[in-house]
């Protein structure tokens, strides 16, 4: 059996399988799927060289297969990594979308009201366990309260521990992933939900301003998501997911919000970095932004955002926890991507955007950044 360049299927696969022999770290997922592609094509005689086997697949094995193989002879090794792979593409749980959240567990910062609580909703609906993060355990005012998400969470079925938290500060951030752990074991994703709105031209933008968009928007991110890595290691279906835009360039989005975009738009840099850097480990991240303003209190008590008019042509947060569901539900291999709400929502084929709408009928006022 000969490849198309004219050299025998077994002859690469033994030749690239011996090089394997010669890293010092991990291999990266396209050399390994190289060699489990050689190696079907030595065995089955597919000589395609192109065999759709999962990148989520092989970041999976790939360690485990290094481990293996160090100290191995080519065929022994590569044995045993074929084995590991057709392991895992019969256990479902390990390559395919999250069938099931009931007893996985969620941590979202700034959920004690808007989209961090829908988006926990959304979860508890389907039996999630949610580590619920925000600075107002209870609150007299009515914007929200963390232990009243955690009361809404609980009544439609999910389980709940909240942690009152400073995502400035780091103690508060990696005690409040502690709290998550401690009550339910683990961490299987993490949201990073908590934000700070501030929109003024460059000149009229004070420095503490500044830090504090970049100290909520970006740094807490990065932090959080730090703290949280070691236990998304330890599940089998790790996730991520930012509150960020795809990223532009177009200058018409950086005037008049500049220190604001730049925050923004590092979160969506986070997302590209972590998504290449976490692959081999299986842990998918990803961006989501809204279509449209969402009714929440940065558009309905912000009269530069046009307040309550604004509201009117806003959506309800049920659809970021709607599309968050989705989007965290899809397999490992679905990472370093941007969506909005509601392009997942089409892509999973709901056409009634109305029940979504504050006001149905109302033209809808587009997010920034779209």
């Amino acid at each position: 059996m000969k490849g198309v360049d004219g050299l025998g299927n077994e002859k690469r696969f033994l030749k690239s399988a011996k090089d394997v022999m010669n890293i010092g770290s991990k291999p990266d997922d396209k050399t390994m799927l190289l060699l489990y592609s050689l190696y079907k094509q030595s065995t089955e005689g597919d000589v395609t060289g192109g065999l759709p086997v999962s990148g989520g697949i092989v970041a999976i094995a790939k360690y485990r297969a290094w481990k293996k193989q160090k100290g191995k002879g080519s065929e022994e090794a590569m044995g045993e990594y074929s084995d590991i792979v057709d392991e895992l593409m019969q256990r479902s749980e390990k390559i395919s979308d999250i069938e099931s959240w009931a007893g996985r567990t969620v941590l979202i910062s700034g959920s004690s009201r808007g989209l961090g609580r829908a988006m926990a909703l959304r979860f508890a609906e389907e039996g999630a366990n949610l580590v619920l993060l925000g600075r107002t355990l209870d609150d007299e005012d009515g914007k929200g309260s963390l232990n009243e998400t955690a009361e809404m969470v609980e009544s439609v079925g999910g389980k709940a521990v909240a942690a009152v938290c400073d995502v400035r500060n780091d103690e508060d951030v990696i005690a409040a992933v502690q709290i998550g752990v401690d009550a339910f074991g683990g961490i299987d994703a993490v949201i990073c939900n908590a934000g700070a709105l501030f929109i003024a031209p460059f000149d009229e933008t004070p420095m503490k301003r500044f830090d504090l968009v970049h100290e909520v928007n970006i740094r807490a991110s990065f932090a959080l998501c730090q703290a949280a890595l070691p236990h998304l290691r330890k599940s089998d279906n790790g996730r991520l997911l930012l509150i960020c835009p795809p990223i532009s360039l177009d200058s018409k989005w950086y005037k008049g919000t500049v220190a604001y975009t730049i925050s923004k738009f590092s979160m969506s840099m986070l997302v590209l970095g972590l998504a290449e850097e976490l692959s081999s480990d299986g842990i998918s991240v990803n961006g989501l932004w809204p279509a449209t303003t969402i009714d929440t209190a940065a558009v309905r008590y912000n009269e530069a955002l046009g307040g309550a008019e604004m509201v009117r042509r806003s959506r309800i947060p049920r659809i970021v926890g709607d599309a968050a569901f989705v989007i965290m539900s899809k397999s490992s291999e679905f990472t370093g991507q941007f969506h909005t709400d509601e392009s997942v929502l089409r892509e999973e084929g709901i056409e009634d955007f109305d029940q979504y709408a504050v006001e149905p009928g109302m033209p809808l006022q587009p997010d920034y950044y779209l």
